[in-house]
């Protein structure tokens, strides 16, 4: 891992709360992340949440790492919003999904630690490969607080963008259903 690491200290909530955990250094921090299971969290505004809810998304698990390295005045470490074509080849749990409504892909919006030029992707626990990586179309750094409302509207005005040059076949409601179907396939 050529992400820094560095002793956590107390006195802010995601940084309590890894402490709370016996977790002490960010490096410790980023190995119980990335063995959380992907899922959606009950309460993401609160990004120190993931830790009780045993679950993440790549928003919430990245938003979490980039909270504490700035608790601890680390602000190297960016949080990168990615818009890339999913499709069956980087994201095979969605094939039956992209069948189904006749599509070879899908814009989706992914979150990503990137330090010294080199994305890290703590999502899945059984891997840090980014099979999405070669398929990045377009990729903005924000705050950890943007993953909510301006991630969903940014994400969505690209999908309207798309669904506009391509004459696409499907509202911008309904390519967001087709969207949410493929989280559900890769929660699985």
């Amino acid at each position: 891992m050529s992400l820094p690491n560095f002793n956590l200290t107390g006195g802010l909530p995601v940084s309590d709360a890894f402490l709370k955990k016996g977790i002490k250094t960010f490096h410790d921090a980023v190995r119980y992340i990335h063995h959380l299971p992907y899922g959606r969290n009950e309460n993401p505004q609160d990004i120190a949440s993931i830790i009780e809810d045993g679950v993440g998304t790549c928003s919430t698990k990245h938003a979490c790492l980039k909270t504490l390295a700035e608790e601890n005045e680390i602000h190297s470490i960016q949080l990168n919003l990615c818009i890339f074509s999913m499709n069956k080849k980087n994201t095979p749990s969605v094939s039956d999904v992209l069948d189904k409504y006749r599509l070879s892909y899908i814009l989706e919006a992914h979150i990503c630690l990137c330090y010294d030029h080199e994305r890290f992707d703590f999502t899945f626990p059984e891997t840090t490969k980014k099979p999405w990586e070669a398929d990045i179309l377009i990729e903005t750094t924000i705050d950890a607080d943007q993953i909510f409302d301006y991630k969903v509207s940014y994400h969505k005005s690209i999908l309207e963008d798309w669904i506009q040059r391509d004459n696409f076949p499907y509202t911008l409601d309904k390519v967001w259903e087709i969207r949410e179907e493929c989280i559900q396939a890769l929660a699985k």
